[in-house]
């Protein structure tokens, strides 16, 4: 493990480099070559339209994401507040929660029918507030770990000694704290950004045709009106935007406060009192309510009808005559996942350790190309590049396994580059070969960040949406996909079922990231 070269890095990187030609670049090289001749679509002010949108409800979520979560995380990094690793914790939830299990939840509240549309007398489900709602529902988390970490790497002192020279607590943090923690508050805001402009599911099922985003027009354009050139011109623009936000993400990553240790140690932090306890205590219940009221909704309308609790919903997903039958759906879900999970921790682990070994800054990079794409586009990038397999299962999978990889990346290179060098120099030094080092010494070091990235991958490919919906059969049916067609039905007992199954992908989830999750895995 200590053997460091530029080309070890690139050899051992060399599986995952190769899957990424076949299953990202081509297609998306086909992508581009149907699209370059369609670019007049760019000139309709319908599409010009969708992308304003896209790019202004990414630019919402992101204002208001900040506004929540960084006065937040600064108050968090800089007092003892009871409960707080516990919440940082609590608050990956969201992020590893299914899409459409966050649609049914806002619905359940803010649909015209909705819990609190009815007690408020308030109707959202026509505005696009739902879905910004949505999207801080995933993206609000996110933005409040990358800020907590990026000031609790602000020093102490400098903030002390700003406040012994009269700057009031807002001044310090504004003119002392702001300015050290902004790389990384601004990375963190330009990945809630490409997370909520790439959104698929919300803005399909709340949105309506009239706040159709991109990717909703791209998946309309190629599943419904097979005018593939069309959407690829769509997704060539979209790729113009995401390439942007990339590559200034990996430039203020790598420019950002480096240290692998929390400055501020949670014992030398003073008591949150005051105004400041106010403040702290106001905002975890805002947190908690965006995060968490949708996802108790969802619980709550599987198990209440119209009368009272019941269980009918459950029953009727069990009945011998639904079709497709739960054993099916649960059985592709959880086969899909496995494979997938195979697959990304192989490709992603190497990836990892051939830019740890190969100090390559070029392979960190290339790890974040699967972000420059969403799902929807991947697969309409293969529909064009390998029509002869759009009936094969391995493409779902190569699907599947894109999207997950970055997250074994993201989650293992923090990790790596932690590793005590001395330690492995010693274990050759007593006599272990490289590979017996790496065993005995690396892994058992990088092991809680192996299974919090598993966890990552595995919650996130459980509901995964966008690729199902592109090149999924019938018999290849998800508990998503079973979801979806559910809540195009109409009635009471659709629905009901629908949130049930959504309570089942939540189940999987939180069971995949309690079991897997070491506790100590970081995405970066």
């Amino acid at each position: 493990m200590s053997s460091r070269s530029p080309l070890l890095g690139w050899l051992i990187a060399l599986p995952a480099l190769a899957f990424l030609a076949v299953f990202l670049v081509w297609p998306l090289l086909q992508v581009l070559r149907v699209g370059g001749v369609n670019l007049n679509i760019w000139r309709e002010p319908y599409f010009l339209g969708r992308l304003g949108w896209t790019l202004t409800q990414a630019g919402l979520t992101v204002l208001l994401a900040a506004l929540i979560a960084w006065p937040l995380a600064y108050l968090l990094s800089r007092y003892a507040v009871p409960g707080k690793v516990g919440l940082l914790r609590l608050l990956l939830l969201p992020f590893v929660t299914p899409t459409l299990v966050a649609v049914l939840g806002l619905s359940a509240l803010w649909g015209p029918h909705g819990w609190l549309t009815l007690l408020t007398g308030l109707d959202i489900s026509e505005s696009p507030a739902l879905i910004i709602l949505g999207n801080l529902f995933f993206n609000l988390p996110i933005m409040l770990r990358l800020a907590y970490g990026g000031f609790a790497r602000v020093p102490s002192s400098l903030v002390g000694a700003a406040r012994t020279l009269g700057a009031g607590q807002a001044r310090a943090a504004l003119t002392v704290a702001l300015p050290l923690a902004a790389p990384g508050l601004a990375a963190g805001a330009i990945l809630v950004f490409l997370y909520s402009a790439l959104s698929f599911g919300l803005p399909l099922t709340l949105g309506g045709e009239k706040y159709a985003t991109l990717e909703v027009e791209i998946y309309t354009l190629t599943a419904y009106e097979l005018r593939l050139p069309e959407a690829s011109a769509l997704i060539l623009g979209q790729l113009l935007v995401t390439l942007a936000a990339v590559l200034l993400y990996t430039h203020l990553t790598g420019t950002r406060l480096t240290s692998g240790a929390v400055v501020t140690a949670a014992r030398s932090l003073p008591k949150v009192r005051g105004a400041a306890a106010g403040a702290v205590y106001s905002l975890i219940t805002l947190t908690l309510l965006i995060c968490f009221s949708p996802l108790l909704a969802v619980v709550l309308r599987s198990l209440l009808g119209a009368a009272g609790p019941t269980l009918a919903f459950w029953r009727g997903l069990i009945a011998p005559d639904t079709d497709p039958p739960l054993t099916l759906l649960l059985g592709n879900t959880l086969r899909f996942a496995g494979l997938t999970l195979l697959g990304a921790v192989t490709l992603g682990g190497l990836h990892a350790l051939g830019t740890y070994l190969g100090r390559s800054r070029t392979l960190d990079a290339v790890s974040l190309l699967p972000l420059m794409l969403s799902p929807v586009s991947v697969g309409v990038g293969y529909l064009l590049s390998y029509p002869g397999w759009a009936a094969q299962l391995g493409l779902l999978i190569a699907a599947y396994t894109l999207i997950a990889s970055p997250l074994i990346v993201r989650s293992l290179l923090p990790a790596l580059r932690a590793l005590p060098v001395r330690a492995l120099e010693a274990a050759r030094t007593l006599g272990a070969g490289p590979f017996t080092a790496g065993r005995t010494v690396a892994l058992p070091l990088i092991w809680p960040a192996l299974r919090g990235g598993a966890a990552l991958s595995l919650a996130t490919v459980l509901g995964e949406f966008g690729a199902t919906l592109v090149l999924t059969r019938p018999e290849w049916a998800t508990l998503s996909t079973g979801l979806y067609e559910r809540l195009g039905r109409p009635g009471a007992q659709n629905l009901g079922e629908a949130c049930a199954l959504a309570s089942i992908l939540l189940l999987l989830s939180l069971g995949a990231f309690t079991v897997l999750d070491g506790g100590e895995g970081e995405v970066t």
